[in-house]
C-alpha cells in the first residue's frame, strides 16, 4: 500500500530510515513525527508502518463479541484489514520488546474512531503487546519538531561525498556559537571555515544530531534558520 492508493486529510510523506535501511509512507505529519522520534530513539531496532492485524477474521471475530461494527470498504460486504500505524521493535536489558501505536490527533477520536481503535487494542492485548495511543497531547513536540528540521539528513548522499566527518562539522558549528548568533549566521561561518555549500552543511549537522555527536539542544527549544541556537551543557 502506498500513500496515494488511501485518501488523506493530513499531509502524506515518506522518509528513508537509516534503521531499516527502507522508505517509510506515512499519511499524516503526525505519524511522521511519531517515525522521526522512534528513529532517535537509541533502543529502535526496527520500525513497521502500516502493520496489517491478521489472521482477517480475528478483528471481525472480537467486532461481533463487543457489538461493534467493523470496517468495511465502502459501497462492499467486504470487512477491510485493520492496521497499526506503527509497530516498533525496542531492545530492553532483559531482550526484546514489540510495542504497537497508533498516532491520532485528538480532533479524530470520534466515537467511531473509538471503536476502531479499541478493536486494535484488544488485538495487540491478546498478544501481551503494549499498545499506545499517541496524540499531540503525549508527544515530545519540541523534539519532534527539531528533528523534522533535520529530516533530509537521514538520506543525503552529500554528508559520504564532502569526506568530511559529521561530528567534526557539529564540532565546527559550536566553536563559531554565540548566544546572540542566529543559526543561519553560524552555519554561514561554519561553511566559509569548512568550504562546504549550505545545503552541505545543513546535511553534515543534521547527520551529527541523528547520531548524537552535536550538542545542538533539540528538546528546549523550536530550531528555525533565523532564530537563536541553544546548545546543551
Amino acid at each position: 500500500m502506498y500513500v496515494r492508493d488511501v485518501p488523506s486529510e493530513g499531509t502524506s510523506s515518506m522518509v528513508r530510515s537509516r534503521i531499516t535501511g527502507r522508505n517509510h509512507s506515512y499519511l499524516s505529519s503526525h505519524e511522521l513525527k511519531v517515525h522521526l522520534l522512534a528513529e532517535y530513539g537509541s533502543a529502535t531496532l526496527d520500525i513497521r508502518e502500516q502493520f496489517a492485524l491478521l489472521p482477517w477474521d480475528e478483528t471481525q471475530s472480537i467486532a461481533a463479541q463487543l457489538g461493534i461494527r467493523h470496517p468495511f470498504f465502502p459501497g462492499t460486504s467486504t470487512p477491510t484489514v485493520l492496521t497499526t500505524d506503527l509497530l516498533l521493535t525496542l531492545e530492553r536489558p532483559d531482550g526484546m520488546e514489540l510495542v504497537a501505536i497508533s498516532a491520532k490527533l485528538k480532533k479524530d477520536l470520534t466515537s467511531r474512531n473509538l471503536e476502531k481503535l479499541l478493536l486494535e487494542r484488544l488485538y495487540w492485548n491478546r498478544r501481551g503487546i503494549r499498545w499506545i495511543l499517541v496524540t499531540e497531547d503525549n508527544i515530545h513536540a519540541i523534539r519532534a519538531g527539531n528533528l523534522m528540521f533535520f529530516e533530509t539528513a537521514l538520506n543525503d548522499e552529500r554528508v559520504t561525498e564532502s569526506g568530511i566527518n559529521p561530528a567534526e562539522f557539529s564540532r565546527r558549528f559550536e566553536e563559531h556559537w554565540t548566544p546572540s548568533l542566529s543559526f543561519n549566521k553560524i552555519m554561514s561561518m561554519t561553511i566559509d571555515s569548512m568550504s562546504v555549500d549550505v545545503h552541505t552543511g545543513h546535511a553534515l549537522l543534521g547527520t551529527a544530531v541523528w547520531s548524537r555527536d552535536s550538542k545542538i539542544d533539540i528538546d528546549t527549544k523550536k530550531l528555525t534558520h533565523r532564530d537563536k541556537v541553544h546548545l546543551k551543557a
